[in-house]
């Protein structure tokens, strides 16, 4: 695996000094590219390092944590951040900005430990899920129907919906096609970092999501699509929309 290039922002001195001697003595695979003492210099450093990860204080002056990080387009937020606070009221806001972990001051090894882990289990998958897609646009998916079969790139694909014993297919530019096979059959040989089984009756391609509504758990795909998550299934689709997405909600 690659070194995770990180960046430390941290008005406290000797909270920096904590946090990099913790990630050089225990993760070898952490690599501290940079470090600031406030959110203006931290996001500068962000700007012209791009950082995998970045390890973020809270409540700094001028510019907290959380004002530095909505201040960055989302476009640009190719990282994972970990807060960093000394103080426990800060943790809704730290998950609406998509942290990946929120840890109190002093660092505990053990927590620093699960939260790097989950780091670079996101890394990991983002690769394997960039790999698998780069590969599959050499290949169509043949989907077999009452006149025969249709060849379809993946990418075509938003979603899939079972209907009975056939299964229909929304793809782009409005089209459907009924295919004569089962969602479970299709479940079976679709990549499963491309495509995800969200209930018991419909698999989305993740490229195609757009949003996530709270209110009624669902989803809003490409061309105005809607369909639900089922609760189930919400810890695993949480999870894997974090590991894919280039901005801090993973």
């Amino acid at each position: 695996m690659n070194k995770i290039r990180t960046i430390i922002i941290d008005d406290e001195k000797k909270s920096r000094d904590n946090t990099r001697l913790m990630l050089t003595k225990y993760f070898s695979e952490i690599e501290i590219v940079g470090e600031a003492e406030n959110g203006i210099e931290g996001r500068k450093l962000i700007n012209e390092l791009h950082p995998d990860l970045v390890f973020l204080d809270v409540n700094m002056p001028e510019l907290n944590g959380l004002e530095m990080l909505e201040s960055i387009p989302e476009k640009e937020k190719n990282f994972y951040v970990i807060f960093l606070t000394a103080y426990g009221d800060y943790t809704i806001q730290a998950i609406r900005a998509g942290a990946v972990d929120y840890l109190m001051k002093p660092l505990m090894k053990e927590e620093l430990m699960q939260a790097i882990k989950r780091v670079s289990k996101y890394i990991e998958e983002k690769k394997a899920s960039h790999l698998a897609s780069s590969k599959s646009n050499d290949t169509k998916l043949m989907v077999s129907h009452s006149k025969g079969f249709t060849l379809i790139d993946f990418s075509e694909i938003i979603m899939l919906e079972a209907a009975g014993n056939y299964t229909d297919f929304y793809l782009t530019n409005g089209r459907k096609i009924i295919s004569s096979r089962t969602l479970k059959d299709y479940e079976d040989i679709l990549d499963k970092n491309l495509f995800f089984r969200i209930s018991r009756s419909a698999i989305v391609n993740l490229s195609h999501i757009k949003e996530y509504n709270n209110n009624n758990e669902t989803l809003t795909l490409t061309e105005h699509h809607q369909i639900g998550v089922s609760k189930a299934k919400w810890n695993e689709f949480n999870e894997i929309i974090r590991s894919r997405t280039i901005n801090p909600h993973r």
